[in-house]
This record gives structure tokens, sequence and C-alpha cells, in this order.
């Protein structure tokens, strides 16, 4: 070590300058100390020589008792350039095409800025980038129209990801009420995945009941349960249902816990005739990208079968979900063996898009299924 060269502590205290005129001087409660021991880890008396030097990215946080923090792969990225002395050429190699961004991005990576990452690497700096303009231009778009299909797409692909593409959700960690004072606002996560969450892809429930020309649709009530316990002991009404047959207190444990259930994909609906007799359930579970699918599904108690229930039920809960959840399309799955409900199916208008051969596993054996399927235009043309 050169006669020059600064002790540990002087080391130690330069760096935590540096960090300060980055992040500002801002107290570090007790939760965010603990926030930051379980996701950060102490750095060494070698990185901070090499952040000092502008080698390395200067600490994710400085505890209340001054130990400064790293993400544990710190120096990874160094290893996988070859060295320390190559990871600037290694590092704005990821922005060919615009080096002058690629220098920005290194200048904010050795400042610690990427804190927000789950993992600080230059394809997840790029991503967050990426995801969070899509982010931003589907909040725009949807503020107009909360229903576009377009930017709910856009929305769901940058909060949640997609086959291929990883989401915000899963890029970026969830921070601390000392991110909020050095950003001198929300962090990212609250920014463009809590807050657009709960904008565009919380879905509220419609007024109940819904009321068609004979029937009701409304959520489970215990005093429901009574209705099912002889359809669900029936081994040939279940027997292309995906649940086997219940006794009267699993029917009782079923119908509470959709009573109970907070959950806004899944929609549980009784259908009662407009004096309150049930005469069988039907469900949507909204899915796909951005919420903007759904699954509908159906059943008829035996004694009321035969008088067109399940259809009108089942043009009641497409209407719900093209004109209050806004979804773009809806599908049904059902056992190739339920002639009732393909028949059904198409008389709603759906089209039968996949038979699928002895593909589902269901009661002992391998079962095939249809997939019937239904677009928010093609049931605006039908209706």
């Amino acid at each position: 070590m050169g006669d020059d060269a600064l002790s540990p502590d002087a080391t130690r205290m330069a760096v935590h300058d540096r960090y300060v005129a980055v992040n500002g001087d801002h107290p570090m409660t007790v939760a965010d100390d603990a926030y930051a021991r379980q996701h950060f880890v102490p750095a060494t008396p070698e990185a901070l020589e090499l952040m000092l030097a502008g080698r390395l990215p200067l600490p994710s946080y400085v505890l209340s008792d001054g130990t400064p923090m790293v993400p544990a792969d710190h120096g990874r990225l160094a290893e996988v350039a070859g060295g320390v002395d190559r990871l600037h050429d290694w590092f704005v190699a990821f922005w060919e095409d615009d080096p002058a961004a690629g220098e920005q991005e290194w200048v904010g990576y050795l400042s610690g800025q990427h804190v927000c990452l789950r993992e600080v690497t230059p394809v997840r700096i790029k991503q967050v980038a990426e995801r969070v303009a899509e982010a931003a231009a589907a909040v725009d778009l949807l503020r107009r129209d909360p229903h576009d299909p377009v930017a709910r797409g856009m929305l769901g692909e940058a909060v949640d990801g997609v086959l291929g593409v990883s989401g915000l959700d899963s890029l970026l960690l969830p921070m601390t009420a000392y991110d909020r004072l050095r950003l001198g606002g929300p962090t990212p996560r609250e920014q463009w995945v809590d807050a657009p969450r709960a904008a565009f892809l919380t879905p509220a429930p419609p007024v109940w009941p819904v009321r068609t020309e004979r029937l009701l649709l409304r959520p489970y009530a215990a005093s429901d349960a009574e209705a099912f316990v002889d359809a669900w002991a029936s081994e040939e009404w279940t027997s292309l249902l995906l649940t086997r047959p219940m006794n009267r207190a699993e029917v009782v444990e079923m119908v509470r816990r959709r009573t109970e259930s907070d959950s806004v994909e899944f929609v549980g609906l009784v259908v009662t005739t407009h004096d309150g007799t049930v005469v069988g359930d039907s469900i949507l579970h909204l899915q796909g990208t951005g919420l903007s699918e759904g699954e509908i599904g159906w059943t008829i108690l035996p004694q009321h079968g035969g008088r067109g229930y399940a259809t009108e039920a089942a043009r009641a809960v497409l209407r719900l979900g093209f004109e209050h959840y806004g979804l773009r399309r809806i599908v049904a799955n059902l056992d190739v063996r339920n002639d009732r409900s393909a028949a059904l199916c198409e008389r709603l208008g759906m089209r039968r898009e996949v038979h699928r051969v002895g593909d589902f596993w269901s009661k002992g054996t391998w079962t095939s299924s249809y997939e019937y399927a239904l677009l928010r235009e093609e049931w605006r043309a039908g209706s």
C-alpha cells in the first residue's frame, strides 16, 4: 500500500460521503436497517476501495451504525466481464446502438441508484426501463378507457410479465420508508406496480344481485349450502365436474369458503329465481394478461334442469364479463362427454376452438376436453 493510500476507516468515511452526496443525508430507522440486512450484505474493505476508485457501485444502503450494504452479488458482474478493468466496456456494450445511453447507465450503476432491482445487471436495468415505459403508456390509455384491451395487455405485461417477458413485480424489490426520502416520492414498486394494479387490475364488484327475466345472480350466502347437498352427493351429477361427490359437511365447508373469499379474480355466484329458490350456480374466473380474459362455468341442480335457466344465467354472466369487467375474451372448458354444456356454449354463440384428446386427468382416467371462446366484438355483434 502506497504512502498516499487511505486507512480503512478513512476509505469507509470517503465512501460514506460519496453515498450521501448521491442519496442525501436521511435517517435509517430500525425497520430500514432490518430490510437492508435482509436483502443486502456488508461491503468488504476491498470493495470499498474499488468503490472509491469508481470501479464498483457505491453502497445500496448505509445502516444507522455506518455499515455500508451491497447486493450479495456485488462483484459478480466484474467476474462475468473478465475482471474489474473490463467491467465498463462489458457493461456499456449492452447499449451498442446508443453509446451515450450506455455511459449514462454506467454512471447510474456506479452511483448505486439501481437499488430497486432484485438483480442489478445491464439486462435487468434495460428490462425495467422498458417495462416502466410500457406501464406509463398503458396507464395513460387506461385513464381514458379502463376497458381498452390493448392497454390492459400492455399493463399486464409490464406489471406481471408474460411468457418470456419479466414483469416489474418480479424485477423490483419492495424498498423502504428510507427510499421514499431519498427518492423524494414513492418507490418504483409503489409507482409502477402497486398503484397501477390497484387502479386498473383490481376489478370492483358489480351491484348485486344481477337480475334477468326470471333469475337473480348474487354471491354465495351460508344458507345456500342446503340447496346443493343432494346434487353434490350424486355421482351421476358430479361425473362431468372437476370435483368428486361431497357429503353435507363438505358442501357446507365449500359454501363457507366461497362466502369468505376476498378474491377479486374468482367470481362465484348463486343462481336463484326471483322468489329466492336456488336453481344452480355460475362462475366467472378473471385471468390472462391484464385480467382481460375470463373463464365461465355453470351448473343447474337436477330438479331445475330443462327450463333454460343455464342459458339465461350464462348470458347474464357473459354480459357481466364483457360490460362490467371489460373482458376482451371469455372461454369455457368442458369434458367432451358433456353434450348439454357443449350445446349451451353454441347457443351462446361461442366457438369451439380446441378439441384436446386425452389431455386431462379426472377421476382416475385421462379425459378429453373442449375449449369454447367468445370475443367481446363477437358478443356485441350477436347481442
